[in-house]
């Protein structure tokens, strides 16, 4: 099996070069793909960084964005799906450790239909993308320069 695959190798230059670098791309992603772990530190990291800045220059879109997924990461709600090259964070309705019906009921979960309006970050990359283009002129309000 080795001798032929060097065989095709050799035959197809240009075809095990895509394949080698196609297999190579896919293995850096999956194995820089961002965990929970990560994205919750980095919510916390980005929480502070709002709390140094004053509440009258504090852009209000990013603060009420890291209001909210710290109120999520609080209450248990936040949920990572990998797809292998990246990952999707998304809101559930219950915390694991909660234990009455609705919680547990299969009918009740989360329908794929419902997952877009649920879904609060892409990672890919290591690196979540929602969260660093909220955290963009997180020290800048807007309404403080509509007067000028």
């Amino acid at each position: 099996m080795a001798v032929e695959a060097t065989q095709d190798a050799k035959q197809h230059p240009f075809k095990t070069s895509a394949y080698v670098a196609s297999l190579s791309v896919a293995a850096y992603f999956m194995k820089t793909n961002p965990t929970k772990l990560h994205f919750e530190s980095q919510v916390t990291e980005c929480a502070n960084d709002i709390a140094v800045v004053g509440e009258p220059i504090r852009n209000p879109d990013s603060d009420k964005h890291i209001r909210h997924l710290m109120c999520c990461a609080n209450a248990g709600l936040l949920r990572r799906t990998t797809f292998g090259v990246f990952s999707v964070m998304w809101i559930d309705n219950y915390d694991p450790a909660v234990d009455v019906y609705e919680a547990r009921c299969k009918l009740l979960k989360v329908r794929w239909s419902e997952w877009p309006e649920r879904i609060i970050d892409i990672g890919v990359l290591g690196q979540w993308r929602w969260l660093e283009q909220a955290m963009i002129d997180y020290d800048i309000n807007p309404a403080e320069w509509n007067d000028q």
